[in-house]
C-alpha cells in the first residue's frame, strides 16, 4: 500500500508539473498577441513623433525623411526594427568609406 501512495505523489506532481507548462504556453501565446495588437498603434506614435522632427534632427540621429516614408510600406513589418536597421546600414556605410584608403 505504501508504494501505491509514492506513486500516487509522483502522478500528482507530474500532472501539476504538465499544468504549470500548459500556462506558461498559455501566457507566452497572450504575450505575443498582445504585442502584435499593439505594435500598429506603437508604429503609428513613433512615425508621428519622428514627423515631427526637422530633417536637421532627423540627420542627428541617422534617417532621412524618405526613411519615414519608406517604413510605413507594408513589407518592412515593424516600423523601429526597419529604422533602426536604415540607421545601422548607413552607419556601416561611413565607417566603411572612412577607411577607404
Amino acid at each position: 500500500m505504501q508504494a501505491s501512495g509514492c506513486e500516487d505523489l509522483g502522478q500528482a506532481r507530474n500532472a501539476r508539473s504538465s499544468v504549470r507548462r500548459g500556462l506558461g504556453f498559455i501566457a507566452a501565446a497572450l504575450a505575443r498577441l498582445a504585442d502584435d495588437l499593439g505594435r500598429p498603434a506603437r508604429d503609428r506614435r513613433v512615425l508621428h513623433r519622428l514627423s515631427t522632427l526637422s530633417d536637421r534632427e532627423l540627420r542627428d540621429i541617422g534617417l532621412w525623411r524618405q526613411d519615414l516614408s519608406d517604413a510605413v510600406l507594408p513589407e518592412n513589418g515593424s516600423v523601429s526594427a526597419f529604422l533602426i536597421d536604415r540607421r545601422e546600414a548607413r552607419r556601416a556605410a561611413r565607417n566603411a568609406m572612412r577607411r577607404w584608403p
